[in-house]
Formats: structure tokens, sequence, C-alpha cells
């Protein structure tokens, strides 16, 4: 139901421009280019955990520059990862597994995308088995909705 919400509001909007289009008469600027700088990141910011919204498996769009360059990395030194999936302990435990582990296929799929081979990542859900934080508070809690990347040439690097 959400995505025939999303595809028809898409539909919409493309429709609505072009009407806008036809009618118009004034003459537009060309579109600003938008020029973002892209920070190479360290061999260790690679490797920082992907924090998640509550009950979300989609990627924050603050890391995309970051998968983009582990993907990139990830090919060039022809090496494999690790995704592992966790959640909060709010839920019940089924519930917080599965949502681990679409959160790590989701980065999965991000990357084979990218170019990473699919052989070269392997995903693991834990569910809410293993917090990195309290989840008694708002700030632990958000800490373990994440997604680890563990690089298996991380000691050679």
């Amino acid at each position: 139901m959400k995505n025939k919400i999303i595809i028809l509001g898409s539909i919409v909007l493309m429709l609505l421009s072009l009407n806008v289009n036809a009618i118009s008469t004034s003459v537009k600027p060309p579109p600003r280019k938008v020029s973002r700088t892209r920070v190479s990141l360290s061999f260790d910011e690679l490797k920082k955990n992907l924090e998640y919204d509550f009950s979300r498996s989609m990627i924050r769009t603050t890391y995309y520059d970051k998968l983009d360059q582990l993907a990139k990395y990830l090919t060039e030194k022809n090496t494999a990862v690790a995704l592992r999936g966790y959640a909060d302990s709010t839920g019940n435990f089924k519930s917080n597994w599965n949502l681990s582990e679409k959160r790590a296929v989701v980065v999965k799929s991000y990357l084979i995308k990218k170019g990473v081979a699919d052989n070269k990542i392997v995903t693991t859900p834990f569910g809410s088995t293993k917090p990195i934080a309290t989840n008694k508070t708002a700030k632990g809690r958000q800490r373990n909705r994440r997604v680890e990347i563990k690089i298996t040439d991380a000691e050679n690097h």
C-alpha cells in the first residue's frame, strides 16, 4: 500500500510539473549545479557503524558517501566485508531479529549496486542480542540500532 501511494504521488507530481512547464512562458534560469565536497574517509571511519531510525531499515542519506567510498575500497582491494545487523530492545525478539537482518541486507544491496561482488558480502542478523549501549535511554537505543561493518583485511591496513 505504501509503495502504491509513493508511486501515485510521484506520477501526480510529474504531471503537475509538466502542466506548469506547458503554461509557463517565462524563461527560467538554468538549474544551479550543486557541488558536494566529498571528504575522503579514513579506513577507521569506513568501519564505523551505520545507525538507523526507530523501526526502520532504510539507509540514512548521510551515509551514502561513506558507503560509496566503502564500495570503492572493497572493489579496489578485492576484499570481503561482514555486515552485522542489530536492533534495540523495543518490541519483540522476532521482529527485532527480522529488522536487524533487513538492515544488513539493505546495506548489502546498496554495495552490490555500487559494484561489490555478492560473494564478498556476508550479512548476519543479531536482533537485540548484543547491545553496545543501554536500552534504557533514547541515546543508548539509538546506538543499538546499527549495522556494524567488519572488513576482512582490517589487520593488514
